[in-house]
């Protein structure tokens, strides 16, 4: 994705169009037998929560305790704090708690590789290990879906920010646009996970309900991105609690597995490319 911000709808519906002449021609892609999703289901979905807001603790986690989903959470230091009880306790119902920075800096052109790693990732993963585990799944969502870090040609942005995320244990990261994962894909460049933001340019549920019907011809992989959830929409990336939870009622429904994202993960690397990674799914429990 380019340093800009791109329409997101647009991005996906670029995506999603490709797929979709394809099945127009009957060619409707699904994941092969011997590497199915768990229980014979379609496909996987992980939701996902950027930045530790408050509005998420009031007004989303009610609907998805109601429904019995479990989510991920990808928190900011700067946030969190102010509630961080709550997180705890979210943490111990089964939800994920991951890494978002210290501060959520978006443009990086400014930064060293060392200055950004010693003042947003580790200071921040070392405060996910003091107050949820140090056995905790080592995700990641990219501050405003931006790769880059520093100066220079983008392939060597892109690559400063990944040795950063690699050299704190990071096993996968989430941007913000981008179609379903295919499973193959998500082992191949786990570092670069495709979502989608349902609600960014708007309050609508079709977007968010195309875009999972996409990802169960596929048989891939949903990642979702919502930030706040408001009693009324009001600018980008919100959702109001009336959209949001129609979403998550539309999941429910479906034929898919809805887990966190370092759950589904570890899952493909286990099913669709290398052997899961030490201290993953067994060793937290899940």
């Amino acid at each position: 994705m380019a340093d800009s911000r791109l329409s997101r709808r647009s991005l996906f519906a670029a995506a999603a169009g490709l797929t979709l002449s394809g099945e127009a021609l009957g060619g409707v892609a699904r994941a092969q037998p011997d590497r199915a999703w768990p229980d014979g289901t379609c496909g996987a979905v992980s939701l996902t929560y950027d930045d530790g807001l408050n509005s998420q603790l009031d007004n989303a986690v009610p609907e998805l305790k109601r429904l019995g989903l479990k989510a991920t959470f990808f928190l900011t230091e700067q946030n969190a704090h102010w509630r961080l009880p709550d997180w705890e306790a979210l943490a111990r119902d089964g939800n994920e708690v991951a890494n978002h920075t210290m501060t959520h800096p978006c443009a990086l052109s400014g930064y060293s590789v060392g200055r950004f790693e010693q003042a947003e990732i580790d200071p921040m993963e070392g405060y996910l290990d003091s107050h949820f585990g140090a056995d905790r799944a080592r995700t990641f969502a990219y501050p405003c879906g931006y790769l880059g870090i520093g100066k220079g040609a983008r392939h060597a942005r892109y690559a400063r920010y990944r040795r950063v995320l690699e050299r704190d244990g990071v096993v996968a990261a989430r941007t913000t646009a981008g179609g379903p994962n295919r499973p193959q894909e998500a082992v191949a460049d786990p570092l670069h996970l495709h979502a989608f933001e349902p609600t960014y340019e708007g309050d609508g549920v079709a977007p968010a309900i195309r875009y999972l019907h996409e990802t169960v011809a596929q048989g891939g992989w949903a990642i979702l991105v919502f930030h706040d959830v408001l009693p009324q929409w009001r600018t980008d990336g919100d959702a109001s609690v009336a959209t949001h939870n129609r979403i998550l009622a539309h999941v429910a429904a479906l034929d898919v597995w809805c887990a966190p994202m370092g759950q589904v993960f570890d899952y493909v690397q286990e099913h669709w490319g290398r052997p899961a990674r030490a201290g993953g799914a067994a060793a937290s429990g899940r």
